[in-house]
């Protein structure tokens, strides 16, 4: 297939394509967490050697961690000019994928020719460049393939990748650095992304917008950043997330060394236990995030913002006594387990609430402005002031204790969000947790399973894919004229109606697959 075909097959215009899940989302979720999970994988694969590189290229612990801080100032930085450009539709999306994913793959699997720092950071802040590009096309996309009320368990699949992706990174990058080398470890890490830069190219292209035509973000008159800087619950969750994001590059950076160090476990143990630790957090982390989310949103507003900052509480405790009780390393990974775990419930209903608060049309700026700050002010600057602390104190237990006083803070700053911000509000009356194309029913139904198994979303009449949008027959014929209504109930499809029966007897059913009656009453055909 030619790359034109590929990249040019645009959705219809807006006032044609029906609101609800649009084609090919379930390929383009698979495809973006693939992504996802390589990202973090050549992320934090320098972590995992980081004290190989302390000796080989003999360096300082202020300088060991100039290499992820070069890279996240370039991701910043490109993010911000990038979200700008991809908003004006200067290139398809699909495309700026593919490009970025090929060039932080092929500077991640570069940096093993470094022979020094300057070239490691080179090639380092070469790969924040090409996540830029992933960074801030990811999300907006996802946001126009989802409708509202599915868009957090979507979420909370994408972002299941950050953590089996980021112990990938630290166990592969350990296992291989402590047996053949930290060069070997970049390179295996960093080429399987080069697949995935062909892949993405086979998406379909959503038409922007189509899940938000009547959202709170869509009354903003203001345009450019002023509309995101705007929106106080965009304001809420970024500052939020800077200071989660402060404490997981601390931890991410350190958490390692802090083990060899304090807890005497070798190189390749303690990149595997940290990867397996995380893998593991981070998926029992994010599932319960997205689904205490989607149940608290049934009984309270802004439900967003509660669930996160009631698990920030123990995750700061847990933290805390990860760091300072005199304990056994097995011990400490069960500490570091469960502070991890709720640490990681912030993820999806924090992306949920910075995509939906923002206009369609901003969303791009609004991750690159978002990345932009959460780097600047939270990953960026953790590693090396823990990396200063540490060498003026000669104590890194003492250095990486201002990353659990960041996660009280987060929790303090999402509570006042809870209590102090309105829902987000459509012009039709309906909630952010309580959206037109989402009521509370479907809310209850939406599970993971659901967003990849739903029956309903199978059917396919009168070769119009319903597939991967729900109620397209209806939406469609809702927009047609009254005449041609008219002539179509008089000589009704035998197609149609034959599947409409096929629905209510699927309806009828007490279990389809698993799912309940309620769960296919009241689809449109």
């Amino acid at each position: 297939m030619a790359l034109g075909s590929m990249v040019s097959d645009d959705d219809s215009s807006l006032g044609k394509v029906r609101a609800g899940r649009q084609k090919g989302a379930r390929y383009a979720l698979v495809i973006l967490a693939v992504v996802n999970l390589l990202n973090f994988a050549d992320r934090y694969v320098v972590s995992s050697i980081k004290e190989l590189l302390i000796r080989d290229l003999h360096l300082t612990d202020e300088e060991s961690a100039l290499p992820m801080t070069g890279m996240a100032v370039v991701y910043m930085i490109f993010s911000f000019l990038g979200g700008c450009a991809v908003d004006r539709d200067f290139l398809d999306r699909r495309v700026v994928l593919s490009i970025g994913i090929s060039i932080w793959s092929v500077a991640t699997a570069l940096a093993a020719t470094s022979q020094n720092l300057v070239q490691l950071v080179f090639w380092r802040s070469l790969v924040g460049v090409g996540e830029a590009a992933f960074g801030v096309t990811a999300q907006p996309l996802i946001a126009d393939f989802f409708p509202i009320h599915e868009r957090t368990m979507a979420f909370a699949f994408f972002n299941l990748s950050m953590p089996v992706g980021g112990a990938i990174g630290y166990g592969l990058g350990a296992v291989l650095g402590s047996s053949i080398g930290w060069r070997a470890a970049f390179c295996v890490v960093g080429l399987p992304g080069l697949i995935t830069s062909i892949l993405v190219l086979f998406m379909k292209k959503p038409v922007r917008g189509a899940n938000d035509m009547d959202s709170i973000a869509s009354q903003e008159q203001s345009r450019g950043l002023l509309a995101v800087l705007k929106s106080r619950h965009w304001v809420v969750a970024t500052t939020g997330l800077v200071l989660t994001v402060f404490c997981i590059g601390g931890l991410a950076d350190w958490v390692q060394s802090f083990l060899q160090r304090y807890k005497g476990v070798a190189l390749g143990q303690a990149g595997l236990a940290v990867g397996a630790v995380t893998a593991l957090a981070g998926i029992v982390g994010n599932l319960l995030g997205a689904k205490a989310t989607v149940l608290a949103a049934q009984h309270f507003s802004n439900a967003g913002f509660l669930v996160p900052s009631l698990f920030m509480i123990p995750a700061a405790i847990l933290c805390l006594l990860c760091l300072d009780l005199p304990i056994p390393a097995g011990a400490t990974y069960g500490v570091l387990l469960a502070a991890e775990t709720c640490l990681w419930v912030h993820t999806s209903p924090m992306a949920n609430i910075s995509v939906t608060s923002i206009r369609v049309e901003l969303r791009a700026q609004a991750s690159g402005l978002q990345i932009f700050l959460t780097h600047v002010l939270g990953d960026v600057i953790s590693p090396p002031i823990i990396g200063v602390i540490s060498d003026k104190s000669h104590s890194l237990r003492s250095a990486m204790q201002i990353t659990w006083v960041a996660l009280f803070l987060a929790s303090i700053v999402w509570m006042l969000g809870y209590c102090c911000l309105p829902p987000l509000v459509s012009p039709h009356g309906h909630t952010h947790d309580d959206h037109k194309s989402g009521t509370r029913e479907n809310q209850r139904a939406v599970t993971m399973c659901s967003i990849f198994c739903r029956v309903d979303e199978e059917i396919s009449i009168d070769g119009a894919s319903t597939d991967e949008e729900s109620g397209s027959i209806a939406s469609e014929a809702s927009n047609e004229s009254r005449s041609s209504s008219s002539a179509a109930a008089a000589h009704p499809d035998p197609g149609v109606a034959a599947m409409k029966e096929h629905v209510a007897t699927l309806a009828t059913s007490h279990r389809v697959w698993g799912w309940r009656r309620g769960d296919l009453q009241g689809h449109r055909c």
